[in-house]
């Protein structure tokens, strides 16, 4: 697969950004205008000279490791020039009930698959939550995906997409109503800050910081996992400072003395 490619001296018109990420990175299940990606897009849009053109492509509840195994097929064909990647809430979840149920030897009973919506958490969620939070501090739980294995896919897929030739922006994971999984997000966010600190070809983000200063009713939905309007809202801010900046030295705005003689000379 090629590398995007321009030529020196000739202006650029399109700057094309793909989104690689888990189901938030569309904005599910709030409505996909209201999602983080596309409304730092459009608003990006309105202080560079060049068309922003992008691509989303979403794998459902896919921790790290598998995303990896996926980035190239599922957003090279589109030879971006900037990829925003974003997984870590699959990676960070605890599975109590299913260590539960290996704990006292019984067949794992299947959970009815509950749809998400865009309705903030009631009592009974904020509850439920905090309890499986105990419950897997109780039993010693471990994250989907174990702290090593997360920084060591995300940084093969930023090694990935800097040999490609595109800029990397990465999300670091969310925050969390469950307590448990909320502190190994924390862990993982820190972990990636450090990992990436110093180098100029990648951008992280760190996303559980600027939501942990909001009550977690209100930047959380019903499920504890998936982020309000307003979640959507912070990070959307986060972000366009930095594709702003990406895009502008990619293709650097032509200066207003220069345009005002051009039209002068025509």
């Amino acid at each position: 697969m090629n590398a995007p490619s321009h030529s020196p001296g000739r202006p650029r018109e399109t700057i094309s950004i793909a989104g690689f990420g888990a189901c938030i990175i569309t904005g599910y299940p709030v409505p996909e205008e209201a999602g983080f990606l596309r409304k730092a897009i459009a608003h990006a849009q309105t202080e560079v000279d060049v068309e922003i053109k992008y691509n989303i492509a979403t794998l459902t509840a896919c921790p790290a490791p598998t995303a990896l195994e996926r980035l190239a097929e599922n957003v090279f064909p589109h030879n971006p020039d900037i990829i925003v990647l974003q997984f870590g809430q699959t990676d960070a979840k605890i599975a109590v009930r299913r260590l539960w149920n290996e704990v006292l030897g019984r067949r794992p009973i299947k959970k009815p698959f509950v749809m998400p919506s865009d309705r903030p958490p009631r009592l009974e969620n904020r509850l439920d939550a905090f309890f499986r939070g105990c419950a897997g501090l109780a039993l010693g739980a471990r994250p989907v995906t174990s702290r090593a294995d997360y920084r060591r896919s995300i940084a093969k897929m930023v090694d990935a997409v800097v040999s490609f030739g595109a800029y990397p922006i990465v999300f670091t994971p969310f925050v969390f109503d469950n307590f448990l999984a909320d502190a190994w997000a924390r862990c993982y966010s820190c972990d990636l800050v450090a990992d990436f600190a110093g180098r100029s070809d990648v951008c992280v983000i760190d996303g559980w910081n600027p939501l942990a200063l909001y009550p977690r009713n209100k930047i959380l939905l019903h499920d504890g996992i998936h982020l309000s309007q307003l979640g959507h809202d912070v990070l959307a801010q986060c972000l366009k400072p930095k594709l702003v900046e990406r895009i502008q030295a990619l293709a650097p705005r032509v200066p207003r003395a220069t345009e005002s003689c051009a039209r002068g000379a025509a």
